[in-house]
């Protein structure tokens, strides 16, 4: 029993998980919006770099080190592990479901247009800065248009949960990192 969560433990996770949820989805869309005002792709790369790091590392290191002050008395690897997988799995369902919703029911469609076209004519024109031969920028062009077509793609099952299960899979490696950063007690057997 020394291994499993209080349900405590679980709400706390549950809830932490929704608050980093909600923060990815907040931080999606100022992505969004700044997509379509930035005037250079460096512009563009920091912002959206500083804010994929806050949001998908940061935020969760914090929120973690919340829990475990919180519920983190006898974190073992196994409690930590599961803990933590629980918050991450709450944020990632949050944030997916958020996002997606957001990107397909909500805004309005001119602005994510207006988001991707400058997107791209920005990245064309640092790629012509740097020499890139039309090969090379076709293929990123064609990599920011499945992007796009994924963004105006009808709200379905398809375009939804299979996204979500690669996340919770990668986020399953986060998790065990973390827990080892953050247990408490070592078990010796």
């Amino acid at each position: 029993m020394v291994n499993q969560l209080t349900k405590a433990e679980k709400k706390d996770a549950l809830l932490y998980g929704a608050i980093a949820g909600i923060l990815s989805i907040v931080f999606s869309v100022i992505a969004i919006y700044h997509s379509g005002m930035a005037d250079s792709y460096s512009s563009l790369y920091i912002v959206s770099t500083a804010l994929k790091v806050v949001g998908t590392v940061l935020i969760p290191i914090g929120l973690v080190y919340l829990l475990k002050k919180r519920n983190g008395e006898d974190w073992t690897f196994s409690r930590a592990l599961k803990s933590i997988y629980i918050f991450l799995a709450a944020s990632i369902v949050v944030s997916a479901i958020g996002i997606t919703v957001y990107q397909k029911v909500i805004i309005d469609k001119t602005i994510l247009e207006e988001s991707y076209q400058n997107l791209m004519n920005l990245k064309i024109v640092e790629m012509e800065s740097r020499g890139a031969t039309d090969d090379e920028i076709d293929q990123q062009m064609e990599i920011i248009e499945q992007d796009r077509t994924f963004a105006f793609s009808e709200l379905s099952f398809r375009n939804t949960v299979p996204p979500v299960f690669i996340s919770l899979l990668v986020n399953f490696v986060f998790a065990m990192t973390l827990a080892l950063l953050f247990r408490t007690k070592v078990v010796k057997k």
